[in-house]
């Protein structure tokens, strides 16, 4: 080797190893300390927002039946009743419910009463440093996966990906809720209901796509909101961690568009372990003008993921239906492709 390319080769090597570690200590620098709110009580007052898209006169009073059924009391603003197009009132109306409900010492947790769109917006103009002094329990899911990775990210509150005020609380979804928000239990484990299996929707079937057993942290929710905050000050690295991923309502060629930016990023490579949910209406239907060049969800997952190098799971009950696990997000927990489960390693409040 001639001493010009010896030069060149090691200077790159060098230059490498400093991209390395000055992004290794840029995410250091990056993660906060773990906070985890006061478990909930019954008595509790919750506070009801919708931070995304308006609820119907239907979905509120199902929301608030659903929470004083638990034992809560539910306090919620005349924001509620807004509706601004897709959303539910201005980003400034939507805003100040969320801090309002930070900042009131008689609130004990927040839920948020529905997904749908938006929260996304919201991001920019958060005050992370009053959530950060007022930790509280928060949860939802779907488009409030914008609000758990951005406030999870800015403060390191443990905020929850579970059922929104409106969800279908079945005895599985309560007594997930009750478990993790309410007896703070440390060794939740997450397995696929036994009704499941007579269930005909392929969507429900478990899939062990790379066999393995792994531990990291949680984080994660739904697919299309994971990928929207790609590239933005709000997204969360997936470095030794364990990835849960929900969708619902996707073709599966827009599931693998967007498995595929993830995979592009990096981001999955880096993760400890693959937890996904059930992607409910993800299947080509017969009358869709693609179907016959269409291919199953199955197909996929196995085609994205098979050459990944650590466990990989497919069905836990997680994401849009009636069996939706509460999962903390931050706190650490074990997937095993074996055992079909996903199980807690540490509570996610205090």
């Amino acid at each position: 080797m001639d001493r010009r390319n010896f030069v060149k080769k090691s200077a790159a090597a060098s230059a490498a190893t400093l991209l390395t570690v000055s992004v290794a200590k840029a995410q250091a620098k990056d993660q906060q300390a773990l906070i985890k709110p006061k478990a909930l009580q019954k008595g509790d007052t919750i506070g009801l927002i919708t931070p995304a898209s308006a609820v119907t006169r239907q979905a509120f009073e199902k929301a608030v039946a659903n929470l004083e059924a638990m034992g809560f009391v539910v306090r919620y603003t005349d924001n509620m009743a807004v509706r601004k197009g897709f959303l539910a009132g201005t980003d400034q109306q939507r805003l100040d419910d969320l801090h309002r409900m930070f900042e009131d010492p008689a609130i004990d947790g927040i839920v948020c009463a529905r997904g749908g769109y938006g929260s996304g917006r919201l991001l920019p103009d958060i005050n992370y440093d009053l959530i950060k002094a007022n930790p509280k329990v928060l949860i939802g899911y779907s488009d409030i996966t914008a609000l758990l990775y951005g406030i999870h990210k800015k403060t390191g509150l443990v905020c929850f990906h579970g059922p929104v005020g409106a969800s279908e609380y079945s005895d599985f979804t309560t007594k997930g809720f009750d478990q993790v928000l309410m007896r703070s239990k440390n060794n939740v484990k997450y397995e696929v209901p036994k009704d499941w299996e007579q269930l005909a929707d392929p969507a429900y079937q478990t899939l062990p796509l790379v066999s393995g057993r792994a531990e990291g942290a949680l984080v994660g929710g739904n697919l299309s909101l994971m990928c929207s905050l790609m590239g933005t000050p709000y997204d969360i690295g997936f470095a030794g961690k364990i990835v849960f991923i929900e969708e619902v309502g996707e073709s599966p060629y827009r599931v693998d568009r967007m498995l595929t930016q993830l995979l592009n990023s990096g981001k999955l490579a880096q993760a400890k372990g693959i937890a996904m949910g059930v992607f409910k209406g993800c299947e080509t239907k017969p009358d869709d003008p693609d179907f016959a060049l269409s291919t199953s969800l199955e197909n996929v997952l196995a085609d994205r993921f098979s050459d990944l190098k650590i466990p990989v799971l497919y069905g836990l009950p997680i994401g849009h239906i009636d069996d939706n696990a509460t999962l903390p997000f931050g706190a650490r927990a074990e997937l095993d492709v074996e055992k079909a489960s996903l199980q807690l390693m540490e509570a996610g409040v205090v």
